[in-house]
């Protein structure tokens, strides 16, 4: 990675973190538990509506994620080239399995060019069962969701709002992660 992109991404990243305070006592509870592999993740102050997402399953299929009420989702934007995206995958799809319940979800869009064979193959090889399996060709949703590079996580709450964004790859099946998604579904954001 070249010092350039590295002090962009550093710069962008500080800036979004100074840029949103939190008085909400309810962000404060979840600040709290930012720790380990969810120390880059921004949490954000204002509710941000997340709107209908309009898809394309590997099987050609369009569809229409509509965020519902009392459900939590982690929408994750990867790319078949992109390493980090890659060595993640798996631990996303056992997140879904470590939280257990039908009131959280994690949707995996392949975003730009992606080959049906190689998301295919890699879902297979990997076993990503859990996950829901979309892409987006063109980069419309991507475009429209500000997604500056890959990987990146969206938070979706139980109001349909972007919670947080995590810029770049974690371990999603780690302790404080699990520990962070159970707060998530057990708080009300507003």
């Amino acid at each position: 990675m070249r010092i350039s992109t590295i002090l962009i991404y550093a710069t962008l990243l500080l800036s979004v973190n100074l840029s949103f305070a939190h008085d909400r006592k309810d962000l404060e509870i979840l600040q709290e538990h930012l720790t380990g592999s969810l120390t880059n993740l921004v949490i954000y102050e204002n509710a941000k509506k997340v709107p209908a997402l309009n898809l394309i399953t590997i099987d050609k299929i369009a569809k229409t994620i509509n965020f519902s009420e009392n459900k939590v989702t982690l929408i994750n934007f990867w790319a078949t080239w992109c390493v980090p995206c890659r060595e993640e995958m798996p631990s996303l799809n056992n997140l879904v399995k470590s939280v257990n319940t039908e009131r959280f979800k994690v949707i995996a869009i392949a975003a730009g060019r992606n080959s049906d064979d190689a998301i295919r193959d890699f879902f297979s090889k990997h076993e990503l069962l859990n996950l829901g399996n979309f892409k987006d060709p063109k980069g419309k949703v991507s475009s429209s969701m500000n997604i500056l590079g890959l990987p990146t996580t969206i938070i979706v709450d139980q109001n349909s709002n972007e919670l947080a964004r995590l810029f770049g790859s974690t371990d999603w099946n780690s302790p404080e992660v699990i520990n962070f998604i159970e707060k998530v579904l057990r708080h009300e954001h507003k």
